[in-house]
This record gives C-alpha cells, sequence and structure tokens, in this order.
C-alpha cells in the first residue's frame, strides 16, 4: 500500500492572492459566496459558458454535464460554469467551425489571437479588445502573468490585448535523466563537462551496466527520431531549430559554422558506440522500452515526467530486475566556451483565452479569471481537488494521495490541475509539489531546468510566411528536412562534414533561405522597433 504524503497548509504563504473584494462587505463571513466575485443568496449565479479541447486528457474525455468537479468549481467561483470539451487532435477543424457558425462561448481556448482556426478574427472585430476591461475588472490579471506571455503576439496585437494567456505552470522543465546507480557503480560524480560525460559513457560500454551478461546492449546515451532530447549540440553554442542575431541579421543557427563542431561530436558518439545505432529511426515507445529494459545510461526528459515512471515508488515497476535503479536530474554538459542547456526559451503560455465580441458576459468571464488567479479557494482548488472526495484536512494539515484512486482512476488529478485550470499547467504548482513524493528532489530538478533553458533572439517570432510551403527548410533535427537529411549522413558516415555541411548551407539559401532571413530579420527589427 503507498504512502500517503501528509503537508502542512500555511495558508498566508502558500495564498497567490487575496479573494475578490466585489462581494458585499455586508455579507456574513461564513457565506459560501463570501470570497466568489459573483452570486449571492438572493441572486441566481451567473451562467458561463468555456469552450475547449479535452487534450486527450482521460477524464476530461468522457466528462458529463453534471460533473462533479465542475459543480464544486462552480460552488467556490459562484458562478454557473459549463465546460464543454471538444476533441484535441481536430479541435482546430472544430473551432473553425464554431467561428463559421457564430457557436462560441463567454471564453474560448485558442492557441493564438491570430490562430490560422480563425484567421482575420481580430481585424474583424470578432473578439473583445480587453486591455481597459481587464484593468478596470481584473486588475490582478496584469500583475500574476509574466510579463513576457503580454508581450506575446499571441495575445497582443498593435498594443492592444485581446488574449489572456493560460502559463505553462513553469518556465521551464527541461533535464537530463542519468542512471545515478551506474554512476555509483562506475565510482563517478555527476558529469558536468563534455568530457565528463564522454568518461562516463565509455565506462557504460566497457562495463555491464544491467547485468545480464552482454556488456554491449548498453549506451551512454538514449535518442529516439525526433532527437527532443538532444542535450549536446547547445554545448557548442547553437541550436539547430533556433533563430538568433548575426551581423545585423536573424539567422538560423544551423548554419553557423559552430554547428560542424556539433555535428563532429555526434558522430564520436556514433562512431564509439555511446548512442544507440537506431537513432534516427526508432520511435518513443521503443525508446521508454530500452530505458526500461536497462539499455540507456542517460537520456533527455521534462521533469513531471520522474515521478510517474523513475521516482523511487515507482523505478521498481520500470526498471525490472534491476534492483536499485535510480534516476538523478542532472545539468546539460558545458561546451568550450562554458554553453549548454536543454530546453528552450518561451513564452510561457499554454493556450490563450479569447471573449468573442458578441458574448454578454465579458465583465464576469473577466472576474471569474480574476477569481482563478487570486482565490486561495481556487488555489487550492487546483492543486487537490474537492475536500472529501480527493483530499482531507485535518487541523491545517492536508492529506493527499496521489495514487488513490479517486485520484488515479482516469488519471482525475488531471481535471482539477489541468482540463478546469484557468491559469496554468498545474502539475507543477508549489501546492502540488509539497505534496509530491520526493518533493525537494522535482523542486531542485524545475531550478536544474530554468538554469538550463538555452535563449535566443526569436522569442515570439510567429510562423514565417517563406517557410509555410517549404518544409525541406523547416528548422529543427529529426523533422524531414534538408538539415537533418545532412546530419545523418554526416553522423552515421555516408558524407564526409566538410564537404555536406557547406553543401547544405548552399542549397538551404538557394531554395528560399535568403527570403526566410529576410523575413526573420524584418519581424525582428520590427518587434524590437530598430
Amino acid at each position: 500500500m503507498k504512502k500517503k504524503w501528509t503537508v502542512l497548509l500555511v495558508t498566508s504563504s502558500l495564498c497567490l492572492g487575496t479573494a475578490l473584494s466585489a462581494c458585499s462587505k455586508s455579507e456574513p463571513a461564513a457565506s459560501p459566496q463570501s470570497t466568489s466575485p459573483a452570486g449571492t443568496a438572493a441572486n441566481a449565479p451567473k451562467k458561463l459558458h468555456v469552450l475547449l479541447s479535452h487534450s486527450e486528457a482521460a477524464y476530461a474525455k468522457q466528462a458529463k454535464d453534471d460533473d462533479p468537479y465542475v459543480k464544486e468549481l462552480s460552488k467556490l467561483s459562484g458562478y454557473d460554469l459549463k465546460f464543454e470539451f471538444l476533441g484535441h487532435a481536430d479541435y482546430g477543424q472544430q473551432l473553425s467551425l464554431r467561428f463559421a457558425s457564430g457557436e462560441l462561448a463567454d471564453l474560448v481556448r485558442t492557441d493564438s489571437i491570430n490562430s490560422t482556426n480563425h484567421s482575420g478574427a481580430v481585424d474583424q472585430g470578432v473578439f473583445q479588445e480587453l486591455g481597459p476591461l481587464i484593468d478596470k475588472y481584473a486588475p490582478s490579471l496584469k500583475k500574476k502573468i509574466p510579463e513576457t506571455a503580454w508581450k506575446s503576439p499571441r495575445v497582443t496585437k498593435d498594443g492592444k490585448i485581446y488574449g489572456i494567456p493560460v502559463g505553462t505552470g513553469m518556465p521551464a522543465d527541461g533535464v537530463v535523466f542519468i542512471r545515478q546507480d551506474w554512476l555509483d557503480k562506475l565510482h563517478m560524480s555527476m558529469p558536468k563537462t563534455l568530457d565528463d560525460y564522454l568518461k562516463f559513457f565509455e565506462g557504460v560500454k566497457k562495463e555491464d551496466m544491467n547485468g545480464n551478461g552482454d556488456p554491449n546492449d548498453e549506451y551512454g546515451i538514449g535518442i529516439f527520431n525526433s532527437f527532443w532530447g538532444d542535450y549536446f549540440i547547445p554545448a557548442f553554442g547553437v541550436h539547430p531549430g533556433l533563430f538568433n542575431l548575426r551581423d545585423g541579421k536573424l539567422t538560423p543557427d544551423f548554419l553557423d559554422p559552430k554547428m560542424k563542431d556539433a555535428i563532429a561530436f555526434w558522430k564520436k558518439l556514433y562512431d564509439n558506440g555511446y548512442v544507440n545505432p537506431n537513432l534516427f529511426t526508432k520511435k518513443e515507445d521503443e525508446h521508454n522500452a530500452s530505458i526500461a529494459k536497462g539499455e540507456v545510461g542517460s537520456w533527455g526528459a521534462a521533469v513531471y515526467q520522474y515521478s510517474a515512471g523513475y521516482g523511487k515508488d515507482n523505478a521498481p515497476k520500470t526498471f525490472i530486475n534491476q534492483p536499485g535503479a535510480s534516476i538523478s536530474m542532472a545539468e546539460a554538459p558545458k561546451g568550450p566556451d562554458g554553453k549548454g542547456g536543454i530546453g528552450v526559451q518561451g513564452d510561457g503560455i499554454y493556450f490563450v483565452w479569447v471573449i468573442p465580441s458578441k458574448s454578454k458576459n465579458v465583465e464576469e468571464s473577466l472576474k471569474f479569471l480574476e477569481w482563478a488567479w487570486t482565490s486561495p479557494e481556487a488555489e487550492k482548488f487546483y492543486a487537490y481537488g474537492i475536500k472529501g472526495v480527493n483530499y482531507t484536512e485535518e487541523n491545517g494539515k492536508i492529506n493527499y494521495d496521489s495514487s488513490a484512486p479517486a485520484n488515479a482512476d482516469k488519471n482525475a488529478f488531471q481535471m482539477y490541475q489541468l482540463s478546469l485550470n484557468m491559469k496554468e499547467i498545474g502539475f507543477a504548482s508549489p501546492l502540488v509539489l509539497k505534496v509530491a513524493p520526493e518533493a525537494d528532489k522535482l523542486i531542485k530538478g524545475y531550478e536544474t531546468a530554468s538554469r538550463n533553458m538555452i535563449k535566443h533572439d526569436g522569442l515570439y517570432m510567429p510562423r514565417l510566411k517563406s517557410l509555410s510551403n517549404k518544409p525541406e527548410l523547416a528548422l529543427g533535427l529529426g523533422s524531414s528536412n534538408l538539415f537533418t537529411d545532412m546530419f545523418a549522413k554526416v553522423v552515421t558516415g555516408k558524407a564526409p562534414l566538410d564537404s555536406a555541411f557547406d553543401n547544405f548551407v548552399a542549397d538551404w539559401k538557394k531554395r528560399g533561405g535568403d527570403e526566410v532571413i529576410q523575413e526573420a530579420t524584418e519581424w525582428y527589427n520590427s518587434f524590437h522597433k530598430k
């Protein structure tokens, strides 16, 4: 039976804000509406309709109109809430149909105010301009939501706010997962530099780390075909998916000559047998299976993946017949110039709420969001769910067991931490981390991820028209483009580095790359008013 995790809830230190002052001061303190922005004993609560995707969350996919979590959020907020969950893979198509028909909600989830799912909506006045209304009805939003999010073109156009960001919860979550038990077996400390990682990989190659009698089925690093977990290229001061300013032009990093050094390093990993040889074709599920079999010494991952698969409670279930298997979260290696990282700086936005101009509940929608961002009741609900169902509280102590059926069945915790969460992805909120197994380790993991985040000059850049119909010019490693093709040929020894790289640069520019750089630079100068 799993251990239940108990924490002391200190209200004064955990609240992200105070309850709204919009409620009448004459209402009794014990009134269930006393901290809610709408509704009193005499007035029926205002109805609000929310339209969003279920995001493939198992519980949200089957939620009914009388869902108990929606009812609880309605009771706490003082609104009569209706959450309408559409599909995920086809959400864009369904949203386009809704905009075409005009059958929208008071709050609508979208990826950007400029989304192709509702092209021209801002210019056509479909969305309510929100800036002055936020100042009037929900002033805390501008204080609580980071300025980096408000600056995003996904939210603001021509200096006017048309959307309200929903945050990612943490600025960064990328780290290196490494087999701590393998480090211990090799009598090595945590690697910090490229050379340190190479020494670890060589040790993995020489020793039978998983103890199955075959010393040749383990690899220092595991990679699958998306190359998401690559933490070596940034050590050379470049990243295949980013733009940076060079000589006054916003230019893809993969054109920088330093990329050649990064590719040469990857060829060394391949030639020495430090990485699985099928790295360009291996699928993610196969990659995960290799990790579980004990064939991988390190890999790139997100902090939130730790608890479910690799924490001390679940590691024995993941690493079958590997007693003592344990995982640590490490820094990405530093290169010759002290650079490195894993995970790219973003605008911190998960998705965006928009309010249709035709909505009759603009004011109440904003007040509801204000409540969601500032109320201690909302904060507790978004962390633990329904009192007496998902958690208990005794003498100020919260008792929350993430493995209890009420929280684990159909991943019900996702309903209150994610699906109904109006402000952020709540899996790593302070209250959630406080009750998580190995909370200190998770918190340090997120701190490591923040240090590892890679900054760049292309932040906020919209999709470039010059790339829209030319997938071969796309940035990134792992997709079907010119760069991945060249990279794979060089690493596997099918093409020499110098000539292959030079030919790639020339071909990329010839096929339209110069136009990409020109458009990116024009955007950069305009956005930064140069």
